[in-house]
């Protein structure tokens, strides 16, 4: 196997979970050329990966026909690369067609239901056949890929892979000195795409004031999202009015880059927050954790680590179904976790 490309079209979460896969095949096909497609904005969660030789993009704010025109230049590259196998791991039509018109003697497909039609299988040479839906992690559904190179997907743990870059860690050292950080630190990240993935504020405040007890500054994150923007803002304001115990406590939201969080996630003690990327960036890292779920395929996207305590709303109460989500609903869906259950879960995870 000399040359092979894998799709992953999808947030920066998703496109993460996928490297591991990306390591599995170089640790079989270490003189392999790896490449990959992927979403624009989720490349800086690539950098450094050493296991990828080539990356090409679509960036979706690209409309119209100059979309067209960039990806009929992706089909044009993709055929002239002569790759021997192409993984899809997704369900863009974009990802069929590059499969389809590459000619590669291996042309894997993931099986989604909505594509179950001629054209679509006829793109690809081999099917992977997921289990029912929260019954594997979507590590563990990417390395199912792996049985059609002649792989055993559960020979070995494989990992996500992120690896922060030394510019970047050098910044994250010089911004925690500029706060005061100077003690062991937990890293927050209470916010999410989507509001229904979110825990209440005032508890997340009273989780600061728990943690700075125990003797760790604070650092609160979140993307520049007007809305997380808010309620990070919000967490802040409240745990200030509470004890912080005379620890520091900043908010750094809406300013980290990807890469700069990468590098602050290496340097803290603990990590706290809800279903999100950052979630699966300190799993990658191997940072102690604690994270939130509600309605979501908890099995499915839960973190993939031995060192993360996962609190799950569904043990405190009723949650909708988790394909039955409107994603427009403003509706937090976690606050039937309990302060206490949260505090426990960090308080045993620190202890171990």
């Amino acid at each position: 196997m000399q040359k092979i490309l894998v799709i992953k079209l999808r947030h920066h979460g998703d496109m993460l979970l996928s490297t591991a896969l990306y390591s599995a095949l170089k640790g079989h096909f270490p003189n392999c050329n790896l490449d990959v497609l992927i979403y624009k904005e989720t490349t800086p969660l690539l950098e450094g990966n050493p296991h990828i030789d080539g990356v090409m993009t679509i960036d979706r704010k690209m409309k119209g026909l100059k979309r067209i025109r960039h990806e009929l230049g992706l089909l044009l590259k993709v055929r002239k690369a002569r790759y021997d196998a192409v993984v899809h791991l997704t369900d863009q039509w974009i990802g069929a067609l590059l499969a389809r018109f590459s000619r590669a003697p291996l042309r894997i497909e993931m099986f989604v239901a909505k594509r179950d039609r001629p054209f679509w299988h006829h793109s690809f040479t081999h099917c992977v056949t997921p289990p029912p839906r929260g019954q594997a992690h979507a590590v563990e559904l990417n390395l199912m890929c792996l049985q059609h190179f002649g792989i055993d997907p559960k020979g070995k743990r494989y990992s996500p892979v992120l690896i922060p870059q030394d510019r970047y860690l050098a910044q994250a050292t010089e911004k925690l000195k500029q706060a005061g950080v100077d003690s062991p630190f937990v890293l927050i990240h209470p916010a999410a795409r989507w509001p229904f993935k979110c825990w209440e504020d005032d508890r997340f405040a009273q989780a600061v004031s728990h943690l700075t007890q125990k003797g760790f500054d604070i650092v609160l994150t979140c993307s520049p999202d007007p809305v997380e923007l808010a309620m990070t803002h919000r967490i802040e304001d409240l745990a200030r009015q509470a004890e912080l115990h005379g620890r520091t406590l900043v908010n750094w939201g809406g300013s980290m880059s990807l890469p700069l969080l990468a590098a602050l996630l290496s340097k803290c003690r603990f990590y706290l927050g809800v279903d999100s990327a950052p979630m699966h960036m300190a799993a990658a890292l191997n940072v102690p954790q604690v994270a939130l779920f509600g309605p979501s395929w908890v099995n499915e996207w839960r973190p993939w680590s031995h060192n993360a305590t996962v609190v799950y709303a569904g043990d405190y109460g009723p949650l909708p179904h988790p394909d039955s989500i409107n994603t427009d609903d403003p509706t937090r869906l976690l606050a039937a976790i309990p302060t206490e259950a949260v505090l426990k879960a960090i308080d045993d995870r620190l202890a171990s």
